[in-house]
Formats: C-alpha cells, sequence, structure tokens
C-alpha cells in the first residue's frame, strides 16, 4: 500500500507539472498508473482526495525535516540555513509542492485541502518562530522588530523567491517543447 501511494503521489505530481493542478482527476490519475478508475475509486473518493494526499505526504516530509534539523542541536544561524536549504532542495525535488501552494484556485476548494495547507505553513512558521526567538536570546539575531512580523517577512520572502524559481522552471520547460517541436 506504501508503495501505491508514492507512485500516486509520483504520477499525480507528473500530471500537476505537465497539465496544471485542473487536470489532476481521478480519471487523470488512473490513465497515468494504467490502472482501472474503479481501483482508486476504492481509496479516494473524489479528485480533491488527490491533493490530499500530496499536501499530507508535504507535511509529513517538512515534520521530518524539520525533527532532524532540530536534533542536530545547530546553533541558530546554522539552523536557519539549514531549514531554507533544505526547503529549497525539497521544491526542487518536488516542484508540484510549489504548483499547489502558489495555485489561487485552490482557496476555492474542499475545507480539508484550505486547512492542510494552512497547517503546512503553521508548522514552517511556529519552526521558524522557535529559531528566531533561540537567536535573539543567545544575541546571535539581533533585532527590535517582534519575532512574528520577522517570521511573515521571511517566509513572504522566501514564497516569492521560489515563485520565481517555478516560473524560470516553467519557462525552461516550455523552451525544452518548444526545441523538440
Amino acid at each position: 500500500m506504501e508503495t501505491e501511494r508514492y507512485l500516486m503521489i509520483e504520477k499525480a505530481g507528473e500530471i500537476i507539472m505537465k497539465s496544471g493542478i485542473q487536470e489532476l482527476t481521478i480519471k487523470n490519475l488512473a490513465t497515468e498508473l494504467v490502472v482501472s478508475e474503479n481501483i482508486l475509486y476504492n481509496q479516494l473518493t473524489k479528485d480533491d482526495d488527490i491533493l490530499l494526499l500530496i499536501l499530507k505526504d508535504f507535511e509529513i516530509e517538512l515534520k521530518e525535516y524539520i525533527h532532524s534539523v532540530a536534533n542536530k542541536r545547530e546553533t541558530p544561524e546554522t539552523e536557519l540555513k539549514l531549514l531554507f536549504k533544505g526547503l529549497y532542495f525539497l521544491f526542487l525535488q518536488k516542484p508540484y509542492y510549489l504548483s499547489i501552494i502558489f495555485d489561487k484556485s485552490l482557496k476555492d476548494k474542499d475545507d480539508r485541502i484550505r486547512y492542510a495547507i494552512l497547517k503546512i505553513v503553521t508548522i514552517a512558521e511556529n519552526h521558524l518562530f522557535k529559531i528566531i526567538n533561540a537567536g535573539k536570546t543567545r544575541n546571535s539575531f539581533q533585532s527590535g522588530v517582534p519575532t512574528r512580523k520577522l517570521v511573515a517577512k521571511i517566509l513572504s520572502d522566501f514564497r516569492l523567491f521560489m515563485k520565481d524559481e517555478q516560473l524560470v522552471n516553467e519557462m525552461i520547460m516550455k523552451l525544452k517543447t518548444l526545441k523538440e517541436q
């Protein structure tokens, strides 16, 4: 079952990257997996369940990464660097996470999807909050700006940076397609 879950997420990610989130349906996923739609309907009740599966995977990966970095007992400066390097690497490996996070149509989707995204954002915010407060306590980070504002600014800037990365990757893919034609 775990291999099937991993394969479902991988194929769903491919659909998102090739065709966009709007094409992420049980029917299209079944086609990619070369299985009957009925097999997927045994595990998924509607198309949004595929997004939930991906978001849960993202949440798990984020928690595992944060836990692994926190267990190294690094300085706040190092932990901050490792956090963003790790997130950057994760998004490079699985760019469909970015596509989901930046898709504005998801605000009109199922409440469970909005909650799953909010949960991921909250995990990142809380961890960053802990790092910054630890840095302020050690006087490594010296700022009169409240930690919550710093967290919001840092995550906002990181989102913009990753959005730029996503746009560059999309342009590269379009150029490759044009070259092949």
